[in-house]
């Protein structure tokens, strides 16, 4: 697919028999087709892949974060590990929590959004938890292997792409907040490589069987103490993954799998599809269905947050579809990891700031899903881009699974967002159907380029003959691999 910025998909295929990737950067491609290579499962892949995501898009993938994978075996139900961050509060609190830290951040656009940020505003991250409980359960080869390849490009450093860099850029002052952070995230941000030495120092210790409770959990709770943050040792040590059925609808020939409750993408993503009609133009429709699907399932979320998808199929058949998030970043930092700011995402609190009962589990509109078709073929997709992904995912699925376009031209297209008073349009759509979506809906914005604020969506696929497909989104640093 052509736009006005020049490709904005990347795909590759290859024979019945062959693993696929698609992720967000080179490196966390690498590592998780490195475990392919190895003989590793979709699940040794994807862990490896997410270890790696942690230093090659440091802003969106952190073990100081949280996120959900959707993984599915020939034959099985699929199932979804849900390991997103939880309400802090257990044990002993602090008697004096320091509060949060309002930065008003200025984007590209020029639009202005309030963060709201500091120690206060970590919540308990579940990325680690979540990655060993996928390793324990459907690993085969050792832990050490698979984490090997984050540690060395943590130690050694890594190039990172200007996608990265620009999320670096635009949540600068949110980095900046402490010197650990401002140090870590520094200039030079190109041609010079990006380390975290005391990260990989962290995963040498796992990697050599140090417990995670020692290695992770004492320190983090012990610097956020310190600095009046409200995450204790409770919290981190009885952080556990929850094991969810998906939520399902069926569109065609298809069962659509996707994330359930209490995230809230998926439901929006599924109920947008049912009020898309099969007939003439769907896309007139579109801006309509995911404003009624989101006022069903969630008001508010509006907050930009850093998130990342990674997509895998192995040789087996069986499949991993994984998404994690920061949030925005807390500008805290401990040990080399970057920790999350979802206290501080008003619209994952309706009820107001630290209303939420200590141990619940946050929402998210992170949504990793799976289309299983009838005739054999199978697909597995997510995205990143906060409020985006109900869009990007719906738009996609369409042209996929509805239209019946190749998967990187579906990736590809140009994209639209329909947000409550507005609708973002990316470059390509008909000049008769940009009048449409003014006249009957709200103010277009026009922009002009395909941009990381719709999104990117990374997937696998797996044809009735058993052809793979990777195909990633440019829009947000997409790479691929075939195995």
């Amino acid at each position: 697919m052509r736009g006005v910025s020049g490709e904005i998909a990347v795909a590759a295929s290859g024979p019945p028999g062959s693993g696929a990737v698609a992720a967000g950067s080179a490196l966390t491609r690498d590592a998780a087709a490195h475990m392919l290579r190895q003989g590793g499962s979709a699940i040794d892949a994807v862990v490896a892949g997410a270890f790696a995501a942690t230093v090659a898009e440091p802003t969106l993938a952190s073990l100081g974060g949280g996120g959900f994978c959707l993984t599915a075996a020939p034959g099985e139900t699929p199932r979804v590990a849900d390991f997103f961050v939880d309400m802090p509060g257990l044990g002993e609190r602090p008697a004096h929590p320091e509060p949060m830290t309002n930065l008003s951040v200025t984007f590209g656009s020029g639009t202005q959004q309030e963060f709201h940020v500091g120690w206060s505003s970590v919540a308990v991250p579940g990325t680690l938890t979540g990655l060993l409980d996928l390793h324990a359960r459907g690993g085969r080869l050792p832990l050490s292997e698979v984490i090997a390849p984050a540690c060395r490009a943590a130690r050694d450093g890594t190039l990172l792409d200007p996608v990265q860099v620009d999320f670096i850029r635009v949540i600068g002052p949110i980095l900046r907040l402490t010197a650990a952070s401002a140090v870590l995230f520094g200039p030079p941000l190109e041609g010079a490589p990006f380390r975290n030495p005391e990260y990989a120092d962290m995963l040498d210790r796992l990697a050599a069987g140090e417990a995670p409770d020692v290695a992770f959990a004492d320190p983090v709770a012990r610097d956020i103490a310190a600095h009046g943050g409200l995450v204790t040792r409770e919290d981190l040590r009885s952080y556990a993954v929850a094991e969810r059925l998906p939520v399902r609808a069926r569109r065609g020939g298809s069962w659509i799998w996707t994330n359930p409750p209490p995230a809230f993408g998926g439901a929006i993503v599924l109920e947008s599809l049912g009020l898309v009609p099969w007939t003439g133009d769907p896309w007139t429709e579109v801006p309509e269905a995911l404003r009624r699907a989101t006022a069903r399932h969630r008001s508010g979320a509006q907050v930009p947050r850093g998130t990342t998808h990674l997509s895998v199929l192995d040789a087996e058949g069986c499949v991993a579809a994984l998404s994690l998030s920061n949030g925005s970043g807390s500008g805290t930092v401990v040990g080399g990891i970057a920790l999350n700011n979802m206290l501080g995402e008003a619209d994952l609190h309706p009820g107001g700031f630290h209303s939420l009962a200590p141990g619940a589990r946050l929402s998210s509109m992170m949504a990793p899903t799976l289309v299983a078709s009838d005739d054999g073929s199978l697909l597995a997709l997510g995205t990143g881009g906060s409020e985006r992904i109900r869009s990007a995912l719906t738009q996609v699925l369409l042209r996929h699974v509805d239209l019946g376009e190749d998967l990187a031209s579906a990736i590809g297209a140009p994209r639209l967002h329909a947000s409550e008073d507005l609708i973002d349009l990316e470059p390509g759509f008909p000049a008769e159907f940009v009048a449409r979506m003014a006249e009957g809906h709200s103010p277009v914005r026009e922009w002009p380029s395909a941009d990381l604020f719709f999104g990117g969506v990374h997937a696998v696929s797996r044809d009735p003959d058993g052809r793979v497909t990777a195909a990633a989104d440019l829009r947000r640093g997409g790479a691929v691999a075939v195995v």
